[in-house]
């Protein structure tokens, strides 16, 4: 598929011939590019790249940029991420992809039409742009969702999800998506440097405010994986207290009954000269003094509060 860049996206018909030098965007799939394309080193390069595709990047070479974006799915983190490839040069811009996204994403990008599109440039800073509309918000209802589970741990309720599960992925979401937001700060810091002078002065600053937005970006992501850090850590913390009470509790009931095992131990040993063994009254003497030493061991543990911990 090809559009025609005029303030807009045209679709270009199959038969209809573009002139030379007019600005072009091009969706093709690996083996279209490589059969039209595969005489020059960057179109090697290129596939060569996209064959063992992991993270976004961008290289400055004669006349062009080439390069990945391998961007996650929201839905599904942890899940395949798309990946597209991309060559630009001052008159065109390919997007290299075999899922059908990338033809998606210029049709809504065509729907919401922000700002004019005047060349390549523009075109591939708006791709980008499209890529990370939606992050804030989605980061403040990570936030959101981050925060629910601590008011869960916090609060004590029982829950038959798997917390430690649940902290652990939440910790490698937001590595892979804040990896996802620097390598989107390197591709468009190395668009900023321009070191072979593809893009013009304005693109170049179109490119730097994007990298201070990715930094931004960056920053917050790294911000909510430590935050998930401290709630594994103040997880571990509760479970380590609950713990130590089930711990205290059985100190309580050892000390409570080690007087009566003392009892129940010396008048077990069956002494003849032991008159409380013979004696009318011994059986209900013992069980009164058993019964008041309880009661008062647990009347101390009470006035100290060790029962209420």
């Amino acid at each position: 598929m090809r559009y025609r860049i005029k303030k807009r996206l045209v679709p270009v018909r199959a038969d209809e011939v573009v002139p030379e030098g007019e600005p072009l965007v091009e969706i093709m799939s690996k083996e279209e590019y490589w059969k039209e394309y595969h005489t020059k080193y960057q179109d090697h390069l290129l596939m060569k790249s996209m064959e063992r595709a992991q993270y976004c990047r961008a290289d400055l070479l004669k006349g062009c940029v080439i390069g990945t974006l391998v961007i996650p799915v929201k839905k599904e983190l942890l899940g395949r991420p798309v990946v597209f490839g991309y060559y630009m040069d001052q008159s065109r811009l390919i997007l290299i992809d075999d899922s059908g996204e990338a033809e998606k994403i210029l049709h809504e990008m065509e729907r919401i039409q922000y700002f004019d599109k005047t060349c390549v440039s523009h075109m591939f800073f708006e791709f980008l742009e499209y890529q990370v509309k939606d992050e804030i918000e989605f980061l403040q209802k990570y936030e959101e969702k981050l925060a629910a589970m601590e008011d869960r741990i916090m609060s004590g309720k029982r829950d038959r999800s798997d917390v430690p599960g649940a902290i652990l992925r939440a910790r490698k979401e937001l590595a892979k998506i804040s990896s996802f937001y620097g390598q989107l700060l390197n591709v468009s810091q190395t668009l900023t440097e321009n070191y072979n002078g593809l893009l013009k002065d304005e693109d170049c600053v179109l490119f730097h405010l994007f990298s201070g937005r990715m930094a931004r970006l960056t920053e917050h992501g790294k911000e909510l994986r430590e935050y998930a850090l401290q709630i594994r850590e103040m997880y571990q913390v509760h479970i380590d207290m609950k713990q130590n009470h089930v711990l205290s509790f059985l100190t309580m009931v050892t000390v409570i009954f080690m007087p009566l095992t003392l009892i129940a131990g010396w008048y077990g040993m069956n002494f003849k000269n032991m008159p409380e063994l013979n004696w009318q009254y011994g059986y209900q003497v013992c069980v009164t003094i058993s019964v008041i030493i309880i009661l008062i061991e647990i009347w101390y543990f009470n006035k100290n509060g060790w029962l209420k911990r």
